[in-house]
């Protein structure tokens, strides 16, 4: 049972705009509110509330049940990572788990008119990796009153173009089309006879998706710029200009893989491309397994008309670390958000539910009863 115990800070300035201070855990009846209460104090609480409450109950289990609750998650590729340390001691113990649960999926009220109008549950079976590389141009620089052709930024322009005009190949996994299948089933027609069928359609929908970025995510290696710097002053020319793009890969495509496609890609082959920071992408765990089916039945039977499917989670999380000793990797957290809480993660007046914690420990007890034995 995992979760993590830190939170990301308040922006500077913004302090004044919660309906609550921030760090309250203020619970007005509705909502409670505050940093944290979202991703994922509300996991990590229910998941304690949970064991406190079977062993109250005088529940024993069969087998060993693990709490790792880890320190630094909101780390991304952190080097000295708490879940590391957490699964190197269980290794050295000689520990191999069965399954794993940690923060990742949650159930979406959806309505599509006259196609769809429900519940739709995500199971996270694997995570994208993450990667920041930093490509950089040197130039002659000098006053701006005499300027080249094209400065270094005009020339690193040219290399962000070539990245975004050549992005990585997109592919439609096995997972894409359980998850179409797997909501098909729950839709009307005629969605249902085209979600249903989608496995001959795959070049069709693939070339979709490629056009739709929260689909295109679920297909190929996404590549966003997000950083550059050129010259210290309006009137200096650049002598270094550089750039910091972020890449989060699909399954089976390697940091390394990234650096190549850079090089790839990018027609100035004098670029100098330095890697920040990564994390592989995990692998993929089984949608037939024990644990998996436990988490699918036990939202089904709470929620009956939800559409539980797996899907790939494009955010990290600390399950990932969890592969050395487990082949049964999950991310869900069964609450109920709809999207304008989803967004308020990370963000001001992030609050949750207060009727989602209840739901959330029953579903936890159930969990444990149901993988640990009675």
């Amino acid at each position: 049972m995992l979760s993590h115990q830190d939170v990301v800070p308040i922006e500077k300035g913004t302090e004044d705009d919660w309906t609550y201070p921030a760090f309250s855990g203020h619970n007005d009846g509705e909502f409670i509110w505050g940093r944290g209460a979202m991703d994922m104090k509300n996991h990590l609480i229910c998941v304690m509330e949970a064991v406190e409450t079977l062993l109250e109950e005088g529940f024993e289990p069969e087998r060993d049940v693990y709490l790792c609750f880890g320190h630094d998650e909101e780390v991304v590729a952190g080097a000295e990572s708490g879940a590391k340390s957490i699964v190197q001691l269980l290794k050295s113990r000689g520990i191999h788990l069965d399954c794993v649960i940690d923060e990742g999926g949650a159930i979406l009220p959806v309505n599509i008119k006259g196609i769809f109008n429900g519940y739709m549950a995500g199971i996270g079976i694997a995570e994208k990796g993450y990667a920041d590389f930093e490509i950089s141009l040197e130039s002659k620089g000098g006053h701006s009153s005499q300027p080249p052709k094209h400065s270094g930024l005009g020339q690193m322009a040219k290399v962000i173009a070539d990245l975004e005009n050549h992005q990585f190949k997109a592919k439609a996994m096995p997972f894409v089309t359980e998850l179409f299948d797997t909501v098909g089933r729950k839709t009307s027609y005629p969605a249902r006879l085209l979600m249903c069928n989608i496995k001959g359609l795959t070049p069709l929908v693939r070339e979709i998706m490629k056009q739709i970025p929260p689909a295109a995510c679920l297909v190929r290696t996404t590549t966003g710029v997000t950083m550059a710097s050129g010259s210290p002053a309006a009137n200096v020319l650049p002598q270094k200009t550089s750039i910091v793009v972020n890449f989060r890969a699909m399954p089976g495509t390697t940091t390394q893989d990234i650096e190549a496609h850079i090089h790839k890609v990018v027609r100035n082959k004098n670029i100098i491309v330095k890697n920040l920071k990564s994390k592989e992408a995990s692998k993929f765990s089984p949608t037939d397994s024990r644990a998996y089916k436990a988490i699918e039945s036990l939202t089904s039977a709470n929620h009956p008309d939800a559409a539980v499917a797996p899907f790939l989670v494009m955010g990290g999380t600390d399950a990932c670390y969890y592969e050395e000793i487990c082949e049964n990797v999950y991310r869900f957290s069964p609450f109920i958000a709809d999207t304008k809480l989803l967004l308020c993660t990370h963000a001001t007046n992030e609050r949750l539910p207060v009727k989602a914690v209840g739901e959330a420990v029953v579903f936890f007890k159930r969990y444990i009863r149901t993988l640990a034995g009675e």
